[in-house]
């Protein structure tokens, strides 16, 4: 999974985790898709971004940008927070929203006559701790970087971790089924890494939706054994809701959850 599979990941995008959607790639109308972050950093500040595309042709490479819609995140204490298209970042961002534990998050979208809308509460995680960096010989020449974190003791912890270089973006999720309570590693395996690339690592909370969403697809990815104009044999749907044209779906996944991102140089 290098830098294709972060098109196909926002082509196909973050609405029910069980449901799965046949769909014809080559004659599917398009849709909004939605990539939805709230994240809470260390430092305790938000970033707060929604990208909007639509979905377009299978063989067409880039999804086009949506800059006109309407976009709000309402919390639970009634108080709107709108956001602004960033022209330069093709991002709608808000930076006044603060996020704290126990409250509601509400993303509501107007794309003309369609009305989205999906609830999350922040998902807390815990921060990566070393890491450590091994060479791997065989089919190809691959540097395998590790980060380890500590388990919280309850059961039921849900994790999404991300790598990225200017070259490769993967992505990994996982449960706490068979490492509750104990220091534990996440692996990726970077072909051809060269010494002194900057690296970016990161660990987020989700909950148990979010990993069966990522999970299947992450499964559908790799049973493609290609690039972004490989079949998908189905549309997962993620937790974003059309309430005017149920039947209209979008494609895409709001989350609203704490981050810890870690740099490291190879060596």
């Amino acid at each position: 999974m290098k830098k294709w599979f972060y098109i196909i990941l926002l082509a196909v995008s973050f609405i029910q985790c069980e449901d799965v959607i046949d769909v014809d790639l080559n004659t599917a109308a398009s849709r909004l898709v939605i990539d939805g972050r709230l994240e809470l950093l260390s430092d305790g500040s938000s970033r707060n971004t929604i990208r909007l595309t639509r979905s377009s042709g299978f063989f067409e490479e880039v999804n086009p940008v949506v800059s006109d819609a309407s976009v709000q995140v309402v919390v639970n204490n009634g108080i709107s927070f709108p956001f602004r298209f960033d022209e330069t970042r093709n991002l709608y961002v808000n930076n006044n929203l603060r996020l704290e534990e126990g409250s509601t998050y509400t993303l509501e979208i107007v794309d003309g006559n369609n009305f989205y809308r999906a609830n999350q509460q922040l998902i807390s995680t815990v921060p990566l701790g070393n890491i450590e960096q091994t060479e791997v010989s065989g089919f190809g020449d691959f540097t395998q970087i590790t980060a380890f974190f500590q388990d919280p003791e309850a059961l039921g912890d849900y994790y999404l971790f991300t790598y990225e270089d200017p070259d490769n973006f993967q992505l990994d999720v996982s449960d706490d089924e068979f490492i509750n309570g104990n220091l534990s590693p996440t692996s990726f395996f970077v072909e051809d890494l060269e010494p002194g690339t900057n690296i970016q690592l990161s660990i987020t909370g989700i909950d148990a939706q979010a990993f069966q969403f990522f999970e299947t697809l992450i499964q559908q990815t790799d049973d493609s054994g290609g690039g972004p104009f490989d079949t998908q044999p189905a549309v997962v749907k993620g937790n974003v809701f059309n309430e005017r044209n149920p039947d209209r779906f979008p494609f895409g996944y709001f989350r609203v959850a704490q981050v810890y991102e870690l740099n490291y140089v190879s060596e």
